[in-house]
């Protein structure tokens, strides 16, 4: 088991140490101070949400809300109730209650960028941001599994196949995604054909677990071998940076980008994007498609939720009760569709009206103030 320490100092001449600083240097080398030795990894999408706050200024002591800012989150499929939220600085939260209130979990004190709960066994679940965790009792304790990771610090993107919960794919800011076949115990890279640029996203085909994609830097990859080669399916991408990719549930060859400048579509697995007209040069951070009704679709970002109900022809606008706050991650309700969770700048936010109106449900998540902050 290994320990990661995460820890804030005071100022830096080398700013773009921290990942990510380069999606927007001259508004983030004005917001962030950081050191040599700084180990925290944010995804530049996320930086979007924190750019305009100092939460890495010099003498800056982090606040309670810090832990509200949410950059993932995930249902339990058997219990909708139950979820687990991954915070910029507090860790994992957990709500036993739909999200009316939150606790933290035995991970505390790390930026977590991405969850997945095993399919199989809803007490298992995986975190990734400063390293890969797992949790085997439902997030009363974890365990670092990041020990033939390189890039540990950098675990922005996690997958787990559905139909072999053993394995799952991690995705790194350095540009490398990692295979474990056996729960995280071993790890192996499996990046031939990438760029070697941010990967922001991965997405796997559930009716094809060995086919995966990767939203990077650089457009949109594609392996069908579980990996083992990675080929550029980038045609018709205006945008090349791409912050979430989304898998049609009902159609594998249909997916969704979420981009800088909007949704791109492809319904030919990738071969051919087109540009998803109606939101402008949105900041599209999140998507989620409806498992029951794949031509509803929705998607978050600059402080709105836009929904459609014609695969991407037509969108409204669903910000009623949310707020400014910038939407890093939706999350749907498998059993009741028009329940959606929303992770935000600002916290959790619901809906049960399939986004008419938004309430908060952030209580709870806070962070205790600390300079320095270990993970075992």
């Amino acid at each position: 088991m290994s320990t990661h320490s995460i820890e804030e100092t005071r100022t830096t001449s080398n700013p773009t140490i921290l990942a990510g600083l380069w999606f927007a240097p001259a508004i983030l080398a004005a917001a962030l101070a950081v050191t040599e030795a700084t180990q925290i990894m944010i995804p530049p999408p996320a930086l979007a949400a924190v750019a305009s706050v100092p939460l890495f200024a010099a003498n800056h002591q982090p606040s309670a809300l810090e832990g509200g800012i949410v950059l993932s989150l995930v249902i339990d499929a058997a219990d909708p109730d139950t979820l687990y939220a991954g915070s910029l600085w507090g860790g994992v939260f957990k709500s036993g209650d739909g999200g009316a209130s939150w606790s933290q979990t035995g991970l505390a004190h790390t930026g977590i960028f991405s969850l997945v709960i095993d399919p199989t066994d809803r007490a298992t679940l995986y975190a990734g941001g400063n390293g890969v965790f797992k949790s085997t009792d439902a997030g009363r304790s974890w365990t670092a599994i990041d020990g033939d990771l390189t890039e540990l610090n950098a675990t922005v993107a996690l997958v787990i196949d559905p139909t072999n919960p053993a394995t799952l794919y991690a995705g790194t800011s350095y540009g490398s995604v990692f295979k474990t076949g056996d729960g995280g115990s071993s790890w192996t890279a499996v990046d031939s054909g990438l760029p070697g640029d941010y990967i922001y996203s991965l997405a796997i085909d559930p009716t094809r677990p060995t086919t995966l994609y990767a939203g990077t830097y650089e457009g949109v990859y594609m392996t069908t071998n579980g990996g083992r080669r990675w080929t550029a399916m980038s045609a018709g991408l205006a945008e090349s940076s791409i912050n979430v990719l989304v898998i049609d549930p009902a159609n594998s060859s249909t997916l969704y980008a979420g981009t800088p400048g909007g949704i791109f579509k492809t319904t030919n697995g990738g071969r051919r994007w087109t540009t998803v007209a109606g939101l402008g040069d949105l900041n599209v951070n999140a998507l989620a498609i409806d498992p029951v009704d794949p031509a509803t679709i929705y998607a978050g970002g600059d402080g709105v939720v836009f929904k459609s109900t014609d695969g991407g022809a037509s969108w409204s606008a669903l910000s009623s009760g949310l707020g400014a706050a910038f939407v890093n991650v939706l999350a749907i309700d498998s059993s009741n569709p028009a329940k959606i969770h929303v992770g935000t700048y600002g916290g959790v936010f619901k809906t049960v009206d399939g986004g008419a109106s938004w309430t908060a449900a952030g209580s709870g998540l806070t962070a205790p103030p600390t300079r320095s902050r270990t993970v075992a």
